[in-house]
């Protein structure tokens, strides 16, 4: 079975909005087994619309839009499914009920316009939407079949999930998935990081292993496919173990952990609490520690310091963090000052046992590597609590 997204809608094309129905759209679909061919995003223009549907059907089986389904004038995915399939739209009574009901539910009359989102094409099936008024509607011939659902992400993906695979997968047999883990590795480039698993990336068949960088982490992509999804986790795991043995240590976690998150089981472990004097990174550590909800965050300084030449920016450091450490109460911290070199700072890290002086080096002080320094810091204390080495690469 193949299939094809169309996304609708010239926000999109004009960057108004960000497209994550898509992403959405095409990470359940690979869940469920179904090859995704294409991705066409197109504005709200009949003509193109009507092009890019017809363009679809002629490669996959089953095609699914987004948007275009409320009850403006620029919403015409209705009209262009109705024209691509010769069937005429119809006033359909059902949909005329459900619309009545939704309203009277949220407590208040249907507009005029409302009532365009009853109509149908003709012979089309209805998918209910249970969080907003534009009901799915499902459309087929000879060609294949096109599935059209709202563009609001909290209405479509329920409706994706709840109503359209399970049609899919009865209607053409779905019997097998794809299940996917992700391993994260915080502080190691992405060429880096392919220098030592490239084999596994280039060798493997199923599961298929591939690398995504982002200023945060390297994500490390292991998918499986397989009838059951205890069948591709089994797969998932003797993959994972092996690149695992090739970066020893230097996994951070997987999916949605965070380094934060790893920092702190790995500090209240510890009975530790840590304290910051922030300049160089600006604050983005104890933002990140505030945002994650980190218990064994003690509190910070966040102070703008004049860059200063390696020895006076260390020893300032060393005095910033024993102050935070002392107003916070805390049993270790942290603190980094600029150098006079631009984007380098003097970085120091007290603990209980042991006092750690480095140098943080990054290109400027622009929010991405102000960033890539937070996550620097946070994944040198990671590997310090944990015991791991430098892995030298």
């Amino acid at each position: 079975m193949q299939s094809e997204i169309i996304m609708i809608g010239t926000e999109l094309l004009l960057g108004q909005i960000v497209d994550t129905n898509a992403a959405f759209m095409g990470k359940v679909l690979a869940e469920n087994g179904v090859n995704l061919y294409q991705k066409t995003t197109v504005g709200d223009n009949r003509q193109r619309i009507i092009r890019a549907l017809e363009s679809s059907l002629e490669r996959a089986d089953v095609v699914l839009t987004s948007g275009g389904l409320g009850p403006t004038e620029d919403d015409i995915t209705r009209e262009c499914i109705a024209e691509v399939f010769g069937q005429p739209l119809e006033l359909r009574d059902d949909l005329v009920e459900q619309l009545e009901a939704r309203f009277r539910r949220i407590g208040r009359p249907p507009t005029a316009n409302n009532m365009k989102q009853a109509w149908a094409p003709k012979g089309a099936a209805a998918l209910e939407n249970p969080n907003g008024t534009a009901p799915g509607l499902i459309v087929e011939d000879a060609r294949g079949m096109v599935i059209a659902l709202p563009g609001v992400p909290r209405e479509l993906q329920p409706m994706l999930r709840n109503g359209v695979m399970p049609l899919l997968r009865k209607r053409f047999q779905l019997k097998g998935l794809v299940h996917y883990r992700v391993l994260k590795v915080c502080g190691i480039g992405e060429s880096a990081i392919d220098n030592v698993i490239g084999d596994l990336i280039r060798d493997s068949v199923n599961p298929t292993v591939g690398l995504l960088a982002s200023p945060e982490a390297v994500r490390i992509r292991i998918a499986a496919r397989a009838d059951t999804k205890a069948e591709a986790a089994a797969m998932i795991d003797a993959m994972a173990a092996r690149v695992h043995e090739k970066l020893p240590g230097l996994v951070m976690g997987e999916d949605e952990a965070t380094i934060e998150g790893s920092v702190d089981e790995l500090l209240q472990v510890r009975g530790w609490r840590i304290a910051l004097a922030e300049s160089h990174t600006g604050g983005m550590i104890a933002q990140r520690m505030s945002c994650a909800g980190v218990k064994s965050f003690a509190g910070a300084l966040v102070e703008p310091v004049a860059p200063c030449a390696q020895e006076a920016a260390a020893q300032q450091a060393r005095t910033l963090a024993g102050q935070a450490q002392q107003q916070f109460g805390a049993e270790c911290a942290f603190a980094s000052v600029p150098l006079e070199s631009e984007g380098a700072a003097a970085a120091v890290l007290l603990t209980p046992s042991d006092v750690l002086e480095w140098e943080l080096r990054f290109s400027s002080l622009s929010d991405i590597h102000q960033l890539r320094a937070a996550i620097a810091v946070l994944e040198r204390l990671r590997r310090l609590l944990a015991n791991v080495s430098d892995p030298g690469f």
